[in-house]
């Protein structure tokens, strides 16, 4: 098993081998919206982990489809929240403030983890300095591992198969910024409470950078665990349609702007307005080229461009304002329920 961290923590680790520890418990958190389904055969697939000391909480956001009736007949070793709005920062938010677990491991709704996937993360904590540790994603879709080390600039511009090793991405101010996969990803819940959790400004993408940049920022090292590798059958959410084509870019630039604008303490708002500037050339591009192929009709190629405009406009006016504070209370300890 490797572990690609900082060269601070190989030390660290080795000494941690070296202590007998009581096992961490562990909240895998699901966040969903609208995925009865998927939703379903995630959480049969959670009773394979094979690691003893492990909860579940399901935060279901407004779905319509019967996920929440699907939840009330699900057997009781499951805890349920619901999340009022169709934003992923502020379903994480509902999570991490319900955990009872030392560590928060977020999958998605529609993705299948390996039996022995928290016990493959969990040696990267032995190391104290570690806040964040994630693994590998396996496309279902494209039929191979597509998201490995995971980079993005402060201006959010992504790379999810970056040359490593890690360290170079690391440290406070380090551009590019090295995250995990929010589908593959599990974090100390002590120091999700120091960073104030995810932002709730970012609905559909960039939480899983934000909160590895602020992480990082904060001191905290993340380790990449190649070996940890979770399938992501991906579904259609609110962005993209069941053929993985994006139809509404609205939340994706929203998100990127909020992101450029709060990534740094003093962001430099005339690069933010400049890279939005090309994003929004590329969207049009890539609108322009789904009406040439049929795949859009003229008016949902106007709305698409215009969808992608106001995501940028609104997600720099929100990226202006304060990052929203949300306070992440002590873990509900005597809440915690072996999932089984």
């Amino acid at each position: 098993m490797r572990f690609l961290t900082t060269p601070w923590a190989r030390g660290r680790r080795a000494a941690a081998a070296d202590r007998r520890r009581a096992s961490p418990t562990v909240t895998v958190a699901v966040c969903t919206l609208d995925r009865r389904d998927q939703l379903e055969r995630t959480l049969h697939a959670l009773r394979s982990l094979t690691y003893p000391a492990f909860e579940v909480v399901v935060v279901n956001g407004p779905s319509t489809d019967g996920t929440a009736e699907m939840l009330e007949g699900f057997d009781h070793s499951l805890r349920v929240a619901t999340c009022g709005v169709a934003a992923i920062g502020a379903s994480r938010n509902i999570a991490v403030a319900s955990a009872a677990g030392d560590l928060v491991a977020f999958i998605d709704d529609d993705a299948i983890p390996p039996p022995n996937w928290l016990e493959t993360l969990l040696p990267a904590f032995d190391d104290p300095l570690v806040g964040a540790a994630g693994g590998a994603v396996f496309d279902v879709p494209l039929g191979r591992v597509d998201w490995q080390l995971c980079t993005c600039t402060r201006l959010g511009a992504g790379n999810t198969d970056s040359p490593g090793p890690i360290n170079r991405y690391l440290g406070a101010g380090a551009d590019p910024v090295a995250y995990l996969a929010g589908c593959n990803m599990m974090i100390r819940r002590s120091a999700l409470q120091q960073v104030d959790g995810f932002n709730p400004l970012l609905t559909g993408a960039y939480d899983d950078v934000d909160i590895c940049c602020r992480l990082n920022d904060a001191g905290w090292g993340i380790a990449y665990v190649p070996a940890a590798v979770v399938r992501h059958d991906r579904a259609p959410n609110l962005t993209r349609d069941d053929q993985q084509t994006i139809r509404d870019p609205y939340r994706i630039l929203a998100s990127r702007a909020i992101f450029a604008m709060q990534s740094t303490v003093a962001p430099d708002e005339t690069a933010v307005v400049a890279m939005l500037a090309e994003s929004l050339r590329e969207w049009t591009v890539f609108a322009d080229q789904q009406l040439a192929a049929g795949h859009l009709t003229p008016d949902e190629h106007q709305r698409f461009v215009e969808q992608a405009e106001a995501g940028a406009r609104d997600g720099l006016a929100a990226g202006r304002g304060p990052r929203l504070v949300t306070v992440i209370p002590d873990p509900p300890r005597h809440l915690f329920r072996p999932y089984r």
